[in-house]
């Protein structure tokens, strides 16, 4: 699997761990802002395949397609991902949830070989995910959430643009992911090699 390979590129959510149960326990925790919590997923929902110039550009469109129709506006829809539900997402993962035994056991192969390992991820706080499965974050090159760069997964140009900080060349680069919409389709459209990681 990894012959050929010198770059290794791990989506987070629902790859690094198994996020069965995550949504739910997300909706019993913040059942007080239901509303903007629904409106947080049909943004993302509807946000895929456009791609914007800058990460400011890509939340400020975020955050005012979630404010759309309702009282509150896009700062406070900003506010809230921002220290409501990223924390608690990170919280929910730190208490319920475990790094998946398969990729932990790949990251060490990845390291004793000495491949780069990077971190490619459709939402925020990568880092304090990460720190919350007891994964070391100094152990890759290179952390980054897909809106950082102006779109959602599968963004030719942003997985592109990964590849260029990364030095590394889409044939020897593995991408592994537990969608293949997603993750998958990042990897086939630079021409780089996926793993899909499933239950």
């Amino acid at each position: 699997m990894l012959n050929g390979v010198k770059t290794v590129i791990f989506d987070v959510d629902g790859t690094l761990y198994d996020k069965s149960g995550l949504a739910a326990r997300m909706v019993h925790r913040l059942w007080w802002c239901l509303p903007i919590l629904l409106s947080e997923r049909l943004a993302r929902r509807n946000m895929h395949y456009v791609q914007f110039a800058s990460k400011e550009e890509f939340f400020g469109y975020f955050f005012a397609t979630m404010a759309r129709g309702h009282w509150w506006g896009p700062n406070i829809a900003a506010q809230w991902y921002e220290y409501v539900y990223l924390p608690t997402m990170v919280r929910l993962i730190a208490k319920y949830h475990q790094p998946r035994p398969e990729v932990v056991a790949l990251m060490e192969e990845c390291k004793r070989r000495g491949l780069r390992m990077a971190v490619y991820s459709d939402y925020g706080a990568v880092v304090e995910k990460l720190e919350a499965l007891g994964i070391d974050p100094g152990d890759f090159d290179l952390l980054i959430a897909a809106p950082d760069l102006g779109a959602l997964k599968p963004c030719e140009p942003c997985v592109r643009r990964v590849l260029e900080m990364l030095e590394a060349k889409p044939e020897e680069t593995l991408f592994v992911g537990d969608r293949e919409d997603k993750d998958g389709a990042s990897a086939k459209n630079v021409g780089a090699r996926f793993l899909l990681i499933d239950d």
